[in-house]
């Protein structure tokens, strides 16, 4: 399923609080990130699905240029506003689709996307278009929302998700990513899944939610087995998530 309009409806009333999201500017993530690339003055890089604009921000701080690209433009002008606070002047903005990139093959040093592919529509055809602009021997970086390992988490996990967001497509488990990291010119580096937690209602919040979909989150989240409670322990106030953290090099 095509969800373009569902994400321009979903981003488009909330860039702001995506610029402003403490998740997404998290400076631990950042920091760790740039360490795992260790980004030169001669790097080129491509952030994909810039939403607010703090991996480009970041990487911005340690190569030549930056391009940021999203399909939404109340977040590429959110994202443009935090540059230009932070006379950030080597971030290019641009309005792309990742399912078809304008850009020429091989022509970036590093491909980069945070939080962002749980949203593609076709991940196959977005992963190999991250490759096709990469140069050989670029990095490639992938911090995404994640589920536990097994057929139920990677089910009951991603409704939750999905009854909070209704734009969002799959949140890929490590089992599911390397299946996917299989089928690219990539040569795995690291990989990491993080167990993170969400604080409630700002999780909810931040998409709006209704308090129908809230209710029938936790009534999937008490539905689950005590082995997949084990792995997602929740209260009120808070739920536990994942993340699934890559590096690689493309062959």
């Amino acid at each position: 399923m095509n969800n373009y309009n569902e994400i321009l409806k979903n981003f488009g009333q909330r860039a702001l609080d995506y610029r402003l999201s403490s998740t997404h500017g998290n400076p631990v993530d950042l920091e760790r990130m740039i360490n795992l690339l260790k980004p030169t003055l001669d790097t080129t890089a491509l952030d994909v699905a810039t939403g607010g604009g703090h991996t480009a921000l970041a990487l911005a701080k340690f190569v030549n240029n930056v391009m940021a690209i999203d399909i939404t433009p109340e977040m590429l002008s959110e994202a443009k506003k935090a540059a230009l606070a932070l006379q950030m002047n080597n971030i290019d903005f641009k309005m792309e689709d990742i399912h078809s990139l304008s850009f020429l093959y091989e022509q970036f040093d590093v491909v980069v996307s945070r939080f962002a592919i749980h949203h593609f529509s076709n991940v196959q055809k977005a992963l190999s278009e991250m490759c096709r602009v990469l140069k050989p021997g670029g990095k490639f970086y992938v911090l995404d929302c994640s589920v536990f390992d097994g057929e139920e988490s990677e089910r009951e996990l991603n409704q939750v998700e999905l009854l909070r967001d209704s734009s969002h497509q799959c949140s890929y488990s490590p089992r599911q990513w390397n299946e996917l990291l299989k089928q690219l010119p990539l040569k795995v580096e690291h990989t990491s899944l993080l167990q993170e937690q969400y604080q409630l209602p700002q999780w909810f919040d931040r998409m709006s939610t209704d308090q129908t979909n809230r209710q029938e989150i936790f009534r999937v989240l008490n539905g689950l087995s005590e082995e997949c409670k084990s792995h997602y322990s929740f209260g009120p106030d808070f739920i536990t998530t994942y993340r699934f953290e890559i590096l690689a090099t493309k062959l």
